[in-house]
This record gives C-alpha cells, structure tokens and sequence, in this order.
C-alpha cells in the first residue's frame, strides 16, 4: 500500500471539522470545570472525585447499563444464530425492523411505552379483561422499566450487528468438526462461540455505551430519585439547580469513564475486523421442524415485542378522548398534519416541523457520510488507532452535555438569529451521527481485497485516481447505508435539538416533546406515527441497496 499523503490530505478535512464541531464545544463545556471568577481551580473536580454521591450515581449507571446490555444481548443471541444460519420469509424486514427501534426518538420509545405497558395502557387493559383483576401490574416508573425500554432499543442493535458478522463467516470449520464426529453443541461451543466472542463484546459494549449516557429513558421511566444516572444528574445540576460549573465537573468524570468504554469497543471492533477476511452467505434454507418452530416463536416474540408500543402509537392516532370534537375513532390529527383541516394549538407547526426535519436530516446525513468516508479510509489504510478512537469520540458524549457545550458558544458569540440555531442543529446532528457512518463504513472499507488496488498502482494509476475509480464505486451499498442510517438519526434526535433551538427550530421530535407536554396524545401519536413511517421505508430501503449488492456481487 503507497505511503504518499493522499490519505492524510483527505482525512485533514473532517479531523478539522471534528475539531471545530465536537472538541470545542466539549471544551468549552468541561472548562467550566476548572476555571471560575477567580480563575484556574481544581477544588471543584476534587469534590466532585471525592465525593460518595458521585460514586453512588456511577454504581447505579454502571449498575442499569451493564443489566441493560447484558438482557439484550443474551436474548439477541438465540435470534442471531437462526438469522445468520437460515433463510426464512420476511427476513430482511425483520433487519428493517431491528434497525427501525435504534433510530427512534427515545421521546417516541417512553411515549409507546406509556400506551402500551401504562396503568391504562394496551397491555393492562388486555390483563384485566382477561384476568378480571381490579388494579393493574405496575411496569413503568421502575428499574424495570428502564431495563425493559433500553431493551426495546437495543436488542434490535445486538440482532443485527451479530447476525451480520455470524452470517457472513464460512461453515468451513464447523463442517470439519461434524465430519470428525462432534455433537453439534460441542461444535457451538468450542468453535462457533469463542469465534463469535469479539463480535458479543463489541454489540456488548456498545449497548453498553448507550445506555450509560442514556437520559430520557431513565429520566421519565425511571420514576424517581432513586433510579438517577450520571447524565439525568447532569441535566438536573445545570437546568434545575443551575449549578452549571458542577455540572461540567460532572461531565468530566462521565466523559472519563465513557473514554474507557469507547476505547475498550473500539479495541473489539479492530480485532473482529481482523479475522476471517474470506466472507461467505452461509445461510441455507429450512429444512428441520424444530428449526422453523423456532423461527417462528422467536420471530413471534420479537415482532410483539418490537410492535407493540409501535402500533399502540399508530393505533392511538386514531383515537380521541377530546369532548370538544368528540370522542371515538377519529382523522382529525392527520387532517391538520396535512393542511386539510385548519389547525389547532400546536398542530399547525406540523407541516414546517416535516419539512425542518428532513431538510436538516439530507444535510446531516451527506456531511456524515462525506467526513465518515474520508476518515475511514484513513484508518483503515494507515491503520491509525488513534484516528479511530477520535472518530468515535462523540459516543463517549451523550447529546446533553454536547448540546450544553454549544449553547455556551452561542451565548458567548451573542448571536440570536434563526440562521445560527439552524446551523447550530446541523452541527450538533453532525457530530451525533458521524460515528455511526463510520461504524457502517470502516468493515466494508477493510474488507476491501488490496490486491485490486496493488494491481492498480502496477499499471501506473496514483493513489487519488485508484480510490476515486476503484476503492469508492466498490463502497456504493456501504455508502448508501451509512447516509440512510445518518438520515434516520437526524430524523429523530431530540435532545441535543431542544438545548439548542430555543423553540424556533421545530423538528418532528420536538413537535412530539411539545404536544406530549400538553397532554395531546392523539397529536403526539400522529407525529409519531408520521416518524415511524418514514424510518420504517428508509431502513427497507437500505436493507433493499444492501439485498441487491449482495446479488450483483454474486
């Protein structure tokens, strides 16, 4: 591989950008930390590290994320092994499906799951008509519920990254081990299973990052004072106590402990790549009883699991309890969505909120996948660790605490205009995203055959003409899919966009915030319903392009 500068030229671009979009609002948040009205200080992050209550937030973080992670992946992994091993119908709107929960506004997550498992939710109603009991089973505002909801979001993200590893590795030496006579457990267990361990690991780990800087799952699920992360602290020290200096003490500490995790992930993520480069569709049709029992009880179990608040959503749309317009089946919400009715209240942001969210999330979604490309090309044909880890920094920060950074520089630029909240936003989906592209890019990119490229500089092609003709038009699906997954993401981010728009920027998420806080369901639910639609096509889309290059490549 030529060593000449092409690969650092093209990286320089988004690092600099990185820089500028993530280090320094982060940096202007954390100083916070260290310097007050009579200047530099570490009097406030020695409190802050010695403190009981500080550790006692991060033992119940650490506590309901590892639980967190740990649930989701172990169920994942029945699922993934049928997935990976056998074809079945409906299997690549399953992976739509999967993919559907992660990019959801978590808003939209606690909003089905008060329909659906509430005290009058589906789920109750269903148990006391059947059962005839009186009260209903408490399931929301508990540590179950939180479980239960980063379940709902994460299962999904272990389903899909080990299916996609487990899926593509040659049976080679499983068959070599059924031809020596070993029993197909044992084949599992001393060959499949430890090959998979850094695949489990790393959707381990990452769901395991997620949910550390999780906030309004545990914020609303969580139901108390008992059940505070890191982050819900974070929030509560700087917008309700208005403590804004510890609360970037608190941010230093959280960031400290996400840098270990990411880096423990990304550590994973190198030594997956690593192995079996000789890539195969190892999944064979049907032809066992118990097999396709099995699909079908787990794929059941799945689709309850995943659809049902979902559909609650869709089918509260349709219902209203308002005596003013009368209660019972109604379109009236779908009506003012579309301008065939005149609007009422917040409602008649609808339109330009549809409008906001998919000019903003275009634009997020092409910068992401433009710097995520250029970095990942960087990596992968220097091998730069370093590089890696500061790509996929803006995991270790939950969108909270970025949000805080860049409304500190807006208030220090003094700059009020709706171009400045708008580029703002951009920003702050930008940075949310460009971890996620490059998760989708960096595996195609290193399982890229070099010897093409060798073959190509023999002819006397350089190395700026040889990415453009041959390494970039073989990343086409891996493209594709990481701007529909960026898009999705800006679709529904919400936190980051209600610390920084200041209620003039209105997005779908923000809308739904809005009319949940008013008490209007049915709104909310049309909303929603409106979000779900349009992630569900752009992830059946994606898993489409990723279908059909998988023809073509054959």
């Amino acid at each position: 591989m030529r060593k000449d500068g092409f690969y650092t030229a093209i990286a320089a671009i988004p690092l600099a950008v990185l820089a500028l979009v993530f280090i320094l609002p982060l940096s202007f948040n954390l100083a916070r930390a260290f310097f007050t009205q009579e200047g530099f200080s570490l009097e406030l992050m020695r409190e802050v590290f010695t403190s009981p209550y500080t550790y006692r937030l991060l033992s119940f973080t650490l506590l309901q994320a590892f639980v967190s992670a740990a649930v989701s992946t172990l169920i994942a992994l029945p699922g993934a092994y049928l997935w990976a091993n056998y074809r079945f119908p409906g299997k690549t709107l399953m992976l739509s499906l999967s993919s559907l929960c992660f990019v959801l506004p978590s808003i939209l997550v606690v909003l089905g799951f008060v329909i659906f498992y509430g005290n009058s939710g589906f789920v109750n109603s269903l148990y006391m008509a059947l059962t005839g009991a009186e009260e209903p089973v408490k399931i929301l505002y508990s540590f179950r519920a939180i479980i239960l909801a980063h379940a709902f979001l994460n299962i999904p993200v272990a389903l899909s990254l080990i299916t996609e590893a487990w899926g593509h590795w040659p049976r080679s030496q499983e068959n070599a081990s059924s031809l020596l006579g070993a029993s197909g457990f044992r084949t599992f267990v001393s060959i499949s299973l430890p090959r998979m361990a850094p695949v489990i690991l790393s959707a381990a780990l990452l769901i395991f990052l997620f949910c550390f800087t999780s906030f309004s799952i545990i914020l609303v699920l969580g139901g108390g004072v008992q059940y505070t992360t890191l982050e819900v602290e974070i929030y509560r020290t700087n917008n309700i106590v208005m403590d804004s200096a510890r609360a970037s003490a608190l941010s230093v500490f959280s960031f400290l402990v996400n840098l270990v995790i990411l880096v423990l992930y990304v550590l994973a993520s190198r030594k997956l790549s690593s192995r079996d480069s000789n890539r195969e569709d190892r999944a064979v049709r049907v032809h066992s009883w118990r097999t396709r029992a099995a699909l079908i009880i787990y794929n059941t179990l799945m689709l309850v699991f995943i659809l049902g608040p979902l559909v609650s959503v869709v089918v509260r749309s349709f219902i209203s309890t308002s005596s003013r317009y009368g209660e019972g089946f109604s379109v009236r919400s779908y009506q003012e969505l579309f301008g065939l009715r005149r609007s009422v209240g917040m409602m008649s942001d609808a339109s330009a909120a549809l409008l906001n969210s998919l000019a903003i999330a275009l634009i997020v979604a092409a910068l992401a996948c433009l710097f995520a490309l250029f970095l990942s090309l960087f990596i992968a044909r220097r091998n730069s660790r370093s590089v890696e880890v500061i790509g996929m920094f803006p995991l270790a920060i939950s969108s909270v605490t970025l949000g805080l950074g860049y409304y500190i520089i807006k208030a220090h630029i003094h700059s009020s205009s709706l171009a400045m909240s708008y580029l703002l936003v951009i920003l702050a989906h930008l940075v949310i995203a460009l971890p996620f592209a490059m998760r989708t890019l960096l595996p195609a990119i290193r399982s890229q055959n070099l010897r093409v490229l060798d073959a190509a500089y023999t002819l006397g092609s350089g190395t700026a003409g040889t990415c453009f003709r041959i390494e970039i038009p073989q990343l086409k699906s891996a493209i594709a899919k990481a701007f529909i997954f960026s898009l999705a993401l800006s679709m529904g981010e919400v936190n980051a966009t209600l610390t920084l728009a200041e209620g003039r920027v209105v997005t779908l998420p923000m809308l739904l915030y809005r009319l949940i806080n008013s008490y209007n369901y049915q709104g909310a639910c049309t909303i929603g319903t409106v979000l779900i639609a349009l992630t569900l096509v752009i992830f059946i889309t994606a898993q489409a392009l990723t279908h059909s290059s998988g023809r073509k490549a054959h």
